[in-house]
């Protein structure tokens, strides 16, 4: 027959529970409401959580459609999102990769969503997507 000691026991459920603990602000998505009038200027909320030592690549998006992208100095503007948003470099070097949306248009109400683009290795190909914050924007009427 096999017992374990209380002490044993305590152990065991003191590391399951640290393990949860963990696990759960590891798995915990920030969500974020933002509102604004049309013709001003929003920002997303995002912090990077990781200390990433090469280039953070970052990545706004709706769903399927790419709003913004920036990886170092080359970055992508989707659609309808032409010279309005930006997530500045020296920001994003301090961790922030809060999205800059200007001159807000009500089409521009939606939950916005961020992702770190993460390789493994320098030399991987292998990509990783990491989703860092949501965002539900609204956008009222002047």
């Amino acid at each position: 027959m096999f017992t374990c000691s209380s002490r044993h026991y305590r152990g065991i459920t003191t590391s399951f529970y640290s393990i949860c603990i963990v696990l759960g602000t590891v798995c915990v998505i920030p969500e974020f409401t933002v509102s604004g009038h049309v013709g001003s200027t929003a920002v997303l909320p995002c912090d990077l959580e990781s200390e990433d030592t090469g280039t953070p690549h970052i990545r706004w998006d709706i769903g399927s459609e790419i709003v913004f992208e920036r990886h170092g100095e080359a970055t992508y503007q989707g659609e309808g999102y032409e010279g309005r948003v930006d997530v500045p470099e020296e920001e994003l070097r301090k961790g922030n990769c809060s999205l800059v949306l200007r001159n807000l248009k009500p089409t521009d109400a939606a939950v916005y969503r961020s992702s770190q683009i993460v390789r493994h290795t320098k030399i991987s190909v292998e990509t990783e997507t990491v989703e860092l914050s949501r965002v539900d924007l609204s956008v009222d009427g002047k």
